[in-house]
C-alpha cells in the first residue's frame, strides 16, 4: 500500500495547513484511472492497484478479444511458473500468484532446463516466465495455450534467429497465446536512458577518463574543450524515434527537465501533451535535423532492420548525440562507427551493441551499459504483478494484457 508521509513541522498558520494538507491528499491517493497522459509512478507498493489502475499506471495494452474467445482457450489446471534468481522465495512468489488461481496447480521451476529435467512442461496448459523461442516451443507439451514471456523483447519469436520462421509458424497453427512484459520495466529502461542522454551532454565519459589519469582540467588552459558539452536542457531538442512505453517516459523526464520533445511513430495517433509533435516515420529524417538527441526505441521486426543507416546519421546535426535501447539488428552498426569516426555525429550512447567489435567500444564519446536497463529495485516485483493480473483473466476468460500480435512481431 502507498504509505501517507507524517508531517515533521507543525503548520504555522490556517491557510498553510489548508494548504499543506491538500497537498498530502494529492500525493497520497491512489493513480487515477483514466487521466490523459503518464504521470510518472508514486513510491510504496503496487500490489493494492486495481486492474484498471495497474493498466493506467504502466500504460499496458489490452486485447480487444477476450481470451473465452481464443481458440483452444480452457480454464487451466496446471501452470508452470520460472522464479529465476529467486528460488528462496518461491514459496512467497507463488502464493502472491495462487491468490487469483485458487485451484489451480502452480509448479516452480528455476529455469526452461530445469523444467525439463523434471518433466513438467508435459501436461501444462500455461507456462509463465519463458519466453516463445525456438528452444521453449522445442520443450512444452501439447496441452500448452499461453506463453506468458518474462521478458519485453520478443524478437526471437519473428526474426532473431535461423528457427525464428518455424517458431512463429507453430505458435500460430497451435493457437498459443504469447504475451509479453512490455511496459513493466518502462521506467526503469527511461531512467537508464536518461542517464546516458544527461552523460553524454555532460561529458562523463570524457570527465571519468581524466579523472583515472590525474587531469584537473579546471584552469582555462586545461579545461575541456568540446562544443557539443553542457547544453543547457531549455536549449536541447530530444527527437524520440518510437513512442511506446519506453520513448513516452524518456520524453515525460525530459520534458521535465526542459526539454522540447518531438517524435516518430507508424501511425498518426496523437502524443501526450509533453511531446511537440508526432510524425510518420518517414519523417524521421527531416525531424533527426532538429534533434540535439535522438533516442531510439523501436522493436526488432522485418521493418527496422538496419533502420539507422548513414543516411539516418547523415541526416542529423554534427553536434547530435544518438542514444539507443533496440536490438542489435536495427542499427547498421559500420555506419554508426564511420559517423562517429568522421563527425558526422557528436556521440553514441547505448544499453546494447554488438558484443565482441572492441573497436566500437574502445570509441571516444561512446558510452555503453551491458543490457541492463531495466534492471531495479522493483524488476521482478512488477514482472509478477503483470504475471497474477494475466493469469486473473487468463482463468476468468478476460482480455489479456500485452498480446503479442504473431504477424507484427510485437
Amino acid at each position: 500500500m502507498i504509505r501517507t508521509t507524517q508531517l515533521r513541522h507543525r503548520l504555522q498558520a490556517p491557510k498553510l495547513a489548508i494548504i499543506s494538507f491538500c497537498a498530502l491528499i494529492v500525493a497520497c491517493s491512489p493513480p487515477a484511472e483514466d487521466t490523459s497522459q503518464p504521470a510518472g509512478l508514486p513510491s510504496g507498493s503496487y500490489e493494492a492497484f486495481t486492474p484498471e489502475q495497474l493498466v493506467h499506471a504502466f500504460n499496458l495494452r489490452e486485447s480487444e478479444v477476450p481470451a473465452r474467445d481464443m481458440p483452444g482457450w480452457a480454464p487451466p489446471t496446471k501452470v508452470v511458473v520460472v522464479v529465476p534468481e529467486e528460488w528462496d522465495i518461491r514459496e512467497e512468489r507463488m502464493a502472491f500468484l495462487q491468490a487469483v488461481a485458487p485451484g489451480v496447480e502452480l509448479v516452480p521451476v528455476r529455469s526452461q532446463s530445469d523444467a525439463v529435467d523434471r518433466g513438467v512442461l508435459a501436461d501444462a496448459q500455461v507456462v509463465i516466465g519463458l519466453g516463445c523461442s525456438a528452444s521453449t516451443v522445442a520443450v512444452i507439451g501439447p496441452d500448452i495455450h499461453w506463453i506468458q514471456s518474462g521478458s519485453v523483447g520478443v524478437d526471437r519469436c519473428f526474426t532473431n534467429g535461423v528457427d525464428a520462421p518455424e517458431t512463429n509458424a507453430f505458435l500460430q497453427e497451435n493457437n498459443v497465446l504469447t504475451t509479453s512484459i512490455r511496459s513493466m520495466t518502462a521506467p526503469a529502461s527511461a531512467q537508464h536512458a536518461l542517464t546516458i542522454i544527461l552523460s553524454l551532454i555532460g561529458g562523463m565519459d570524457i570527465h571519468l577518463d581524466r579523472q583515472r589519469a590525474h587531469v584537473w582540467g579546471r584552469t582555462t588552459t586545461d579545461v575541456v574543450k568540446d562544443a557539443n558539452l553542457d547544453r543547457e536542457f531549455q536549449d536541447n531538442t530530444l527527437l524520440l524515434i518510437g513512442l511506446g512505453s519506453i520513448g513516452t517516459e524518456v520524453g515525460r523526464l525530459a520534458h521535465a527537465l526542459g526539454m522540447r520533445v518531438i517524435a516518430t511513430r507508424n501511425t498518426r495517433t496523437p502524443g501526450p501533451d509533453f511531446v511537440e509533435y508526432v510524425g510518420l516515420s518517414d519523417e524521421m529524417y527531416t525531424l533527426a535535423g532538429e534533434a540535439d538527441v535522438v533516442f531510439a526505441s523501436v522493436p526488432m521486426t522485418p521493418d527496422t532492420e538496419e533502420m539507422f543507416d548513414a543516411r539516418f546519421f547523415d541526416s542529423m546535426k554534427e553536434s547530435a548525440y544518438f542514444v539507443s535501447v533496440v536490438r542489435t539488428p536495427v542499427i547498421k552498426w559500420d555506419d554508426l562507427k564511420a559517423a562517429l569516426a568522421s563527425g558526422t555525429i557528436a556521440g553514441y550512447g547505448t544499453d546494447d551493441l554488438p558484443q565482441q567489435d572492441f573497436g566500437l567500444w574502445d570509441m571516444s564519446r561512446v558510452v555503453m551499459t551491458p543490457h541492463v536497463s531495466d534492471y531495479s529495485n522493483r524488476y521482478r516485483d512488477n514482472q509478477f504483478l503483470l504475471y497474477r493480473e494475466n493469469l486473473r483473466r487468463y482463468i476468468a476468460g478476460d482480455p489479456m494484457l500485452n498480446v503479442v500480435d504473431l504477424n507484427r512481431g510485437y
